[in-house]
């Protein structure tokens, strides 16, 4: 089979923690995280609106044995700790007294969300899928990347350093955005395009911006990238905060809603997508299961066939254990299907039961992307 990289020109996208649809995904995703860790047995499924200093909380946290006393309280029927959870995930994106919304000004609103215990039954459902979904995984043979397209990973990585590089520089807020553009030849490829917009203070000077933005490149290029990447920082496009003024960011600028950034949380634009948002939806819900199954396999498949890439569909119907069909884009994943499990109770058991690390990480990944990031992750084999 033919191992090639599949793409000549390929795009990528990323946020950074601040920018509001982030921030409300890594919200939802503490809040699932909190409750799972805490509580045996539970059913969660929030979203999260931010706007100015408000934050609406809507869905559903159902519990039941907590896995010690001071779990009763942990966030169950607990606005408190709701606001602990909130205020942190605003701290951790970059927002202080400075930069506005100030963590401790924000207004909580839980009108719509159903606090209460699991009714008598319904911990038996969550070994059924409980909705329709079709999840799509992927795998492209990019090894340095984690097999996961170049200009996706790409595009994190310059976020990350731009993060690390701004965060203790007062001109530059936390809200920001990087698209990129990449070039493949044979086994080498290049950064040709960067699209960049960041928050930043009123008194900067405008050329500070595409200077910094050069110098973050200029870091990447020397120590992050692989050989076979190439990068010259003060010579790349740039077009640099191109809608010109930026100094009002984040959800004093604009609103934000978890789940918006499924491109960003996947593959990038590259790839197609299915199911629904991965983030705030607890671990038994299959459009969070399916999607870590389906790329387990598709990486799989790649490798033991040898293969440019692989993309695998599940698909998954309310009331049944398993998902209903496979297909791949090889026709060869169909194979290896009894390498793995295909049954809701045991892929949970598989990537998440007894493996509190994993839980703990669902804010990260809602921040920096689900696959390719982290190679001890269960589905990343």
């Amino acid at each position: 089979m033919n191992n090639k990289y599949p793409f000549k020109k390929e795009y990528g996208e990323s946020v950074s923690p601040g920018h509001p649809d982030k921030l409300a995904d890594a919200i939802a995703d503490k809040i699932v995280s909190e409750t799972v860790t805490h509580y045996e047995k539970s059913l969660v499924g929030v979203e999260i609106a931010t706007s100015l200093k408000h934050i609406f909380i809507t869905g559903r946290i159902a519990v039941q044995k907590p896995r010690c006393a001071s779990s009763a309280q942990a966030i169950h029927k607990n606005k408190a700790n709701l606001r602990e959870i909130i205020k942190s995930v605003y701290q951790d994106g970059g927002y202080s007294k400075e930069w506005d919304p100030d963590p401790d000004s924000l207004i909580i609103n839980i009108d719509g969300l159903v606090q209460d215990s699991l009714h008598e039954g319904e911990e038996n459902i969550r070994k059924l899928s409980d909705d329709q979904s079709i999840t799509v995984g992927y795998a492209v043979h990019s090894p340095e990347t984690g097999y996961i397209p170049r200009g996706q990973w790409l595009s994190r990585v310059i976020m990350n350093e731009l993060m690390n590089t701004t965060k203790e520089m007062n001109a530059f807020g936390p809200d920001a955005k990087v698209m990129t553009e990449v070039s493949v030849s044979g086994s080498n490829w290049k950064l040709d395009k960067l699209v960049c917009s960041i928050q930043h203070s009123p008194d900067i000077y405008w050329e500070d911006i595409g200077k910094t933005i050069r110098e973050v490149l200029e870091k990447v290029s020397a120590t992050m990238v692989p050989s076979n990447c190439e990068i010259d920082p003060w010579n790349v496009e740039l077009i640099a905060n191109g809608h010109g003024d930026f100094t009002t960011g984040g959800p004093i600028g604009d609103n934000g809603l978890s789940g918006k950034k499924l491109v960003v949380d996947a593959y990038g634009p590259m790839v197609p997508i299915g199911g629904g948002a991965f983030s705030g939806k607890d671990p038994h819900k299959v459009d969070r299961l399916g999607p870590l199954l389906a790329r387990e396999i598709a990486l799989k498949s790649l490798m033991d066939n040898n293969l440019s890439h692989e993309t695998v569909w599940l698909t998954w119907a309310p009331g049944e254990q398993k998902y209903i069909s496979i297909r791949s884009a090889s026709g060869l994943a169909e194979k290896l299907t009894g390498e793995f499990p295909n049954a809701i109770n045991e892929c949970f058991s598989r990537y998440f039961e007894d493996k509190l690390n994993t839980l703990i990480k669902l804010p990260f990944m809602a921040i920096h992307g689900w696959f390719g990031t982290q190679k001890d992750l269960p589905w990343e084999i």
